[in-house]
Order: structure tokens, then C-alpha cells, then sequence
């Protein structure tokens, strides 16, 4: 009789503890001239509506004005403006 070992998938290691950082962010009328995106600052995780001109290669720091930290990076040509929300993503 022959054993066999039976090896157990790969599955990485991930401390408990670990902290880890995402952002929310829903982008609206892609097909439009103007883009709304709808997203959580990233350090206060105040919801944000902004409206976008263009799709560029260059990247724009939204400010945000709850904190006044960079909320998100996007690349656009123009923020045309960013609004407070209240957060889709918060209980």
C-alpha cells in the first residue's frame, strides 16, 4: 500500500490585527462629459460627491473639505466640484 500526503491549498498568512486600508468609490455617467464619483475621504472616511471633466494621464489630489487632507487621487482633466454626503459605505 502506498500513503499518500495530501497537501493543503496555499493560503496566505494575514495577522488578525492587520490593518487594512481601502477606499470606497462608485464612478457615475462614465459616458458623460461630466463624471460623478461618490467615494470616502481617505483619512476621515467623510462620503464625498465630485464632479470630473475628461479622463486625463495626469493625476489631481481632491482636497477634502471636512478635513482638508487629500481625500483621493483621480485622474481627470478638471475637479469641477467636491460636496460632503453623507457616507453610502457607514452604518
Amino acid at each position: 500500500m502506498e500513503v499518500r500526503e495530501i497537501k493543503k491549498p496555499y493560503k496566505p498568512r494575514h495577522n488578525d490585527n492587520e490593518i487594512r486600508n481601502f477606499q470606497h468609490v462608485k464612478i457615475l455617467d462614465c459616458n458623460q462629459p461630466v463624471h460623478r464619483i461618490i467615494f470616502e475621504c481617505w483619512h476621515c472616511k467623510q462620503g464625498l460627491l465630485s464632479e470630473v471633466e475628461g479622463v486625463s494621464s495626469q493625476m489631481l489630489d481632491v482636497p477634502c473639505p471636512s478635513c482638508g487632507r487629500t481625500a483621493i487621487k483621480l485622474m481627470a482633466n478638471k475637479v469641477i466640484s467636491t460636496t460632503p454626503i453623507p457616507s453610502p459605505w457607514q452604518p
